[in-house]
């Protein structure tokens, strides 16, 4: 049973493995095969949320390929040998088929071919410089290419996820806080594929890409706009909630959701300050949720008829945490404040490492002095550094805008944008939030810039909208460090954008986890272990 698990959870560690195993006994596993009927409200109580859904998808897959019994010849193991006197929690093996790569099975990593630094780190548990992790992959994908020329991605991963395992605390992506950055070993994967593709750069006979897409394929289909998410599984934790609250029904929540109908007629948003509606609007949260996730998808100006509360900010943010358990106010308020800080020293001390764009916005923040907000300085020097055009999220009006002038002389897309009210993007000191070329929430219900990027990150889940290609890198990168919401897929699942080179469209790469974002972390996170 342990195997198992650890074969879907690589990363959980002995205790939690211990008590997961002693729930499953209690409710009556005795099989591998008993474990396909585990639910979520099962081991709830033992995992995360998404740690949950990863283990029953595994239980299940596995149950359905009826591979669960006994070892048989159909699996092998990738194991990582070395002289390293650390040990780890996780086993060192992962079940794979072996129609997938019979060359796996008797792999072995040399890790006596590393650095005598690299060994170093490996045996303190500490995470090593960059130029060691750069020979290891080295070292890695020579190895690899003894027995195969050109490793598939599936097959890197296996590579990857064994180095993980050994030696989880110098290799894994995690946050600052030790949480996992999606798989927890995309960056290794990356960095081993992408050697892979570079030594098989002049040799056709090894690659196993698919040929490119004409342009004129590509005509009939443009980027999509952002739309309504089709899973529950990226970071949220209740987002189609099914069981009621206690003594309530449909009727009864229907007749709620009148009631606050009138109360906003009456009242306005000066509503909102009721005890009563604070309630009404907790209580009905289960029909929110069926309203926005409603197939067809109801229009943003549909949703706001019926739930006008919704779209303030202080329900905004509390639907949210009720949907995937973060206080997001509270949380983005701290790390843009504490994390903008360093990101704009990182960029500062290292400023002739980067291009035009980033100089340029260091150019700005200086001239601004310490009006800046550290927060808002540290995402434009983002989007620059992902070459993402700043009214890609933000659209910069004279501080007199109103809602409606807004409406009437700005261009407002379908995609949430924050109207910067001020002489420019950086120097801004109201906002509003702009959704489907409309403005929602206005400058009077956003009191400071925090507020104002929690409702602008909190509507693409609230209101189960896609990130718009054009600042999905940025937003990704928001997501993942600033708010730490870490799933494995991403929440941009367009197939095509306009190139950033040619101006063309073109096909887009979709992966689990943005590499770029993925790469900034890493190296933001090694640079602040070495200068903090």
């Amino acid at each position: 049973m342990e195997a198992v698990i650890r074969s879907a959870l690589p990363m959980l560690d002995k205790d939690q493995l211990n008590d997961l195993t002693s729930e499953l006994r209690r409710i009556g596993v005795k099989t591998d095969d008993d474990l396909q009927y585990v639910t979520l409200d099962d081991v709830k109580d033992f995992l995360s949320p998404i740690d949950c859904r990863k283990l029953i998808n595994f239980f299940k897959s596995r149950g359905n390929e009826n591979v669960l019994a006994t070892p048989n010849p159909s699996t092998f193991t990738v194991q990582c040998h070395g002289s390293s006197s650390v040990t780890s929690q996780s086993p060192t093996f992962i079940p794979v088929p072996v129609q997938s790569a019979t060359w796996l099975s008797d792999f072995q990593i040399p890790w006596g071919k590393m650095t005598p630094n690299l060994q170093t780190c490996l045996a303190q548990g500490k995470r090593p410089e960059a130029s060691d992790r750069r020979h290891m992959v080295r070292v890695i994908v020579d190895s690899i290419r003894e027995v195969c020329l050109n490793p598939s991605k599936q097959q890197c991963s296996q590579i990857a996820q064994s180095v993980i395992q050994k030696y989880p605390h110098s290799f894994s992506d995690k946050t600052e806080e030790g949480e996992l950055i999606g798989c927890g070993y995309y960056s290794l994967l990356c960095q081993l594929k992408t050697r892979v593709e570079h030594l098989n750069r002049n040799n056709t006979m090894a690659r196993l890409r698919k040929p490119k897409r004409t342009e004129g394929e590509m005509d009939d289909s443009q980027p999509s706009t952002s739309k309504s998410a089709k899973l529950d599984s990226y970071g949220c934790v209740n987002w189609n909630p099914a069981e009621f609250p206690e003594g309530e029904h449909l009727e009864s929540l229907e007749l709620k959701r009148n009631e606050m109908l009138s109360l906003f007629s009456q009242e306005g948003p000066r509503a909102a300050e009721r005890n009563k509606v604070q309630e009404l609007m907790k209580l009905t949260f289960v029909a929110q949720r069926h309203s926005i996730n409603a197939s067809p998808p109801s229009s943003i100006s549909d949703l706001q008829a019926r739930w006008p509360f919704l779209f303030m900010k202080r329900f905004l943010c509390a639907h949210f945490k009720e949907l995937t358990g973060i206080d997001l106010d509270l949380r983005l308020k701290e790390s843009l404040c504490t994390k903008g800080e360093r990101i704009l020293c990182f960029f500062k001390n290292q400023s002739s490492r980067w291009g035009k764009e980033v100089r340029t916005v260091l150019r700005e923040i200086d001239r601004e002095g310490r009006d800046v907000d550290q927060g808002l300085a540290a995402v434009l020097l983002m989007m620059a550094h992902f070459k993402e055009k700043e009214e890609s999220l933000f659209l910069s009006a004279d501080v007199t805008t109103t809602p409606a002038d807004a409406e009437t002389r700005l261009s407002l897309p379908y995609a949430p944008r924050l109207i910067m009210l001020g002489g420019s993007v950086l120097c801004s000191k109201k906002w509003m939030l702009s959704v489907e070329g409309k403005v929602f929430i206005p400058e009077s219900d956003l009191p400071d810039l925090s507020s104002a990027f929690a409702v602008l990150f909190g509507s693409y889940y609230v209101l189960n909208l896609e990130y718009q290609v054009e600042a999905a890198t940025t937003l990704e990168f928001i997501q993942r460090f600033f708010v730490r919401i870490n799933p494995d897929n991403s929440k941009c699942s367009s197939r095509f954008q306009v190139s950033k080179r040619s101006g063309r469209i073109v096909q887009r790469k979709n992966s689990g986890l943005n590499p770029h974002v993925s790469s900034f972390i890493k190296e933001f996170l090694d640079f602040s272990w070495q200068n903090y």
